[in-house]
């Protein structure tokens, strides 16, 4: 299996102002760069393809052992940085199957998601008891504030985050949507994006809905098999941080809070994850507040080409950006 992207082409929308790095907005190390700027241009593709989808910085495979080896390793080596998402029991010999393969695994990573009934109930009690203080004011990010979303991505990447292409915080062209926190002088202080993994599209000649979940083609998304439901839409809280000053005052749920109750009211999203690093407690507790519950049935590991990757969580747990 040969995959290959037209890196140099520049077919990205004409933005009004200075573009933040180039036409995808690509932004980060080395290897971040990189991979942002090979999903950019491999989004048509991505969205043909059976369980495939992206955040903008990853490949995201869906049910990924019902994928041929062969086919995992090549979509790993071609994107570099690749989420794969399965039962909890087949992740064991799963990352067997990639290590043997030469590719490095990082098994740290746990699972949250609620139905979005259970997240918009807890989501609304925080708000009744907790909100941000005065003088701190929520806005949507535009997409033609350049400024703006270069400032976001050096405050992920200050916060430790792998931080988030042009493209996705601009909309990710309808799958997202991204939020910034600002002080009483409009300084930039936390900013939170959440990301559609799955959803139905309604079929382009204009016959019935075919549920074409980016890319699923009719399959289920992430069978919630504890409750015995696939969902058609499914949302992830992919990047909530704050400024260090900001941080251990409580303001990272309700920062998260406000994207959740966004892609329930703007997506129709009826099930949220998230993915939290083993040992955050911080994250944990702030995904909790929200209404988000460990998830007993699935979960993911992170495949790369390259050496293992740095912990994207700073290790002192004060920094954390919850």
């Amino acid at each position: 299996m040969m995959l290959a992207f037209d890196l140099d082409r520049d077919d990205a929308p004409q933005q009004r102002g200075p573009a933040p790095a180039d036409g995808p907005g690509c932004f980060g190390e080395a290897v971040d760069y990189r991979a942002q700027r090979i999903l950019y241009a491999a989004r048509g593709w991505i969205a043909e393809q059976d369980g495939i989808t992206t955040d903008g910085r990853s490949l995201i495979l869906l049910h990924a052992q019902r994928t041929p080896p062969e086919r995992r390793e090549a979509l790993v080596r071609c994107f570099e940085r690749v989420l794969l998402h399965a039962p909890r029991p087949e992740l064991p010999a799963l990352a067997a199957s990639l290590r043997q393969a030469g590719l490095s695994v990082d098994e740290g990573l746990s699972v949250m998601g609620a139905p979005a009934g259970e997240v918009r109930a807890a989501v609304q009690g925080l708000g009744r008891f907790r909100s941000f203080p005065a003088g701190l004011r929520l806005f949507r990010v535009s997409p033609d504030d350049d400024a703006t979303i270069r400032s976001l991505q050096e405050l992920q990447a200050e916060s430790g985050h792998a931080p988030l292409p042009g493209w996705t915080l601009r909309g990710g062209e309808g799958r997202s949507v991204t939020l910034a926190l600002r002080d009483g002088r409009g300084a930039l202080i936390g900013c939170t994006t959440l990301c559609v993994l799955t959803r139905p599209d309604a079929a382009e000649d204009g016959g019935p809905r075919a549920l074409s979940q980016l890319g699923l083609l009719g399959a289920p998304p992430l069978w919630i098999s504890d409750v015995g439901e696939a969902p058609s839409w499914t949302g992830m809280p992919i990047c909530t941080c704050l400024r260090e000053e900001y941080r251990g005052r409580g303001l990272g749920a309700p920062l998260q809070a406000a994207a959740l109750r966004e892609g329930h009211d703007r997506f129709g999203i009826r099930w949220f994850y998230a993915l939290v690093r083993a040992g955050d407690e911080i994250a944990k507790r702030m995904n909790a507040r929200c209404g988000l519950a460990p998830h007993r049935a699935e979960g993911f590991l992170v495949a790369t080409a390259g050496p293992a990757e740095r912990a994207r969580r700073p290790a002192e747990p004060r920094r954390a950006s919850g």
